[in-house]
């Protein structure tokens, strides 16, 4: 059963925040000179690298700058939750987001505004996971080394592994790049001068065209014009405050129904959840959601995701997907499942802001995505710490199995599913 609740403990407040700012600034940092962000988790950088790659493919390059916020508070704030084997702590706060989209000959996006930017600490919960920092020898080799450059592969054997995560690690970010105030004067002010412009012409042609007719002249036809001047600022305040009104109400619903989405599938998620519980006790909610969702970023920012390992889709993947560049998730949930022998297969729908390159331009679209996964499950979830070296089943030569699908040496396939989570198929 997942637990729920907000972290009062006043280190764990303090870590929150500077591990917060820390990754704020490595992520502006790779977006715009390359630097990789040493907190985000392997998957996430492997999200953000094909995310470059595919912008490149398409002739574009994206940059986000992350700074502090210019108007709104700059407090941080966490909420932690957690399963029996993980703990996530969802870290956010208002900031300054700059970001521009440009080919090769100009500017095609651009946003400039007060935003929001929320992470995902994951931490184990039980503690056990050594430090990046941890002397190791390569199992290969023996060359001396430490966990954290064997993340990347051996430098002298060039052996690749398969490891588990070194805690603490992003899992996700977010980045809501239109961070829209619920009372903003700016538009109030805009709406109430349009307003007032379309009175005044309605008022001023009215007013003219009594002129003309003679029905007004002299000095009634001056106290009418001052008169009429006067009620066109009176109306346009009125009506603009109202239309400003209207259109914010409809903006605060749109997007509360837009968090909404996927409610209806909390029932069967955590049905599935129990069920895979009950046949593999050390079975993750939270590694199972953020697997999931790089599962999803994966397929999504590869320029050809179906020469990914993770990628066994018969079924091409769907053009309006192969447009995306860059999404904001809201929500996800279990659409279906089965379980026979030993094989899990279960689907997916994630609600999803989305940004499309087409015909030249960058659009932001409402999408909801169906994403099927299939895992063997025969035997159970190591919980320890875990260091595997990955060699070819067929020539024992070793290569990165998260990143390249058939060997590169002899072009045997990689049994992937049997460790980890792969993608059977994607539609929208």
């Amino acid at each position: 059963m997942e637990e729920y609740g907000s972290s009062n403990n006043h280190s764990n407040k303090k870590d929150n925040k500077q591990y917060y700012h820390s990754f704020a600034k490595q992520l502006s940092d790779w977006y715009c000179n390359g630097a990789i962000p040493e907190l985000a988790s392997q998957d996430t950088r492997f999200t953000l690298e094909l995310q470059k790659q595919k912008l490149r493919s398409l002739g574009l390059d994206m940059q986000i700058q992350i700074g502090k916020p210019k108007e709104s508070s700059h407090e941080i704030g966490a909420l932690s939750y957690g399963d029996s084997v993980f703990v996530n702590s969802i870290i956010g706060g208002s900031k300054h987001l700059t970001t521009n989209i440009r080919n090769s000959q100009k500017e095609i996006y651009s946003s400039d505004s007060d935003g929001g930017l929320t992470v995902v600490m994951q931490n184990p919960k039980k503690g056990g996971v050594p430090s990046p920092d941890t002397a190791m020898c390569c199992p290969n080799c023996g060359a001396s080394s430490t966990l954290g450059k064997l993340e990347s592969g051996c430098e002298f054997c060039n052996t690749k592994f398969l490891m588990d995560e070194l805690y603490p690690k992003v899992m996700h970010f977010f980045i809501q790049e239109d961070g829209k105030k619920l009372f903003d004067t700016r538009k109030i002010v805009k709406y109430v001068l349009i307003c007032i412009c379309l009175f005044s012409i309605i008022i001023v042609v009215s007013t003219l065209f009594k002129a003309f007719t003679g029905a007004l002249a002299g000095a009634e036809l001056l106290m009418n014009a001052a008169s009429a001047i006067f009620a066109s600022v009176i109306l346009g305040v009125m009506f603009g405050v109202g239309a400003w009104f209207i259109v914010n109400s409809f903006a605060s619903v749109k997007l509360m129904g837009k968090n909404a989405r996927g409610g209806s599938k909390t029932v069967k998620s955590l049905i599935f959840c129990n069920k895979m519980r009950t046949l593999d006790p050390a079975f993750s909610t939270e590694y199972f959601r953020d697997k999931s969702m790089s599962l999803l970023k994966f397929m999504l920012f590869s320029p050809n995701p179906q020469e990914l390992t993770i990628c066994q889709c018969d079924s091409p993947i769907p053009d309006k997907l192969r447009e995306i560049v860059d999404i904001t998730y809201f929500n996800s949930g279990v659409d279906k499942y089965s379980i026979r022998d030993g094989v899990c297969d279960v689907s997916l729908t994630f609600y999803t802001d989305s940004l499309h390159y087409r015909s030249g331009k960058v659009l932001r679209e409402s999408d909801k995505i169906r994403l099927s996964l299939r895992k063997v499950i025969k035997k159970p979830t190591d919980l320890g710490f875990s260091v595997m070296a990955v060699t070819c089943p067929s020539c024992g030569a070793s290569f990165d199995a998260a990143k390249v699908k058939d060997c590169p040496f002899c072009g045997s396939d990689y049994p992937l599913e049997e460790n980890e989570w792969v993608v059977t198929d994607i539609s929208v």
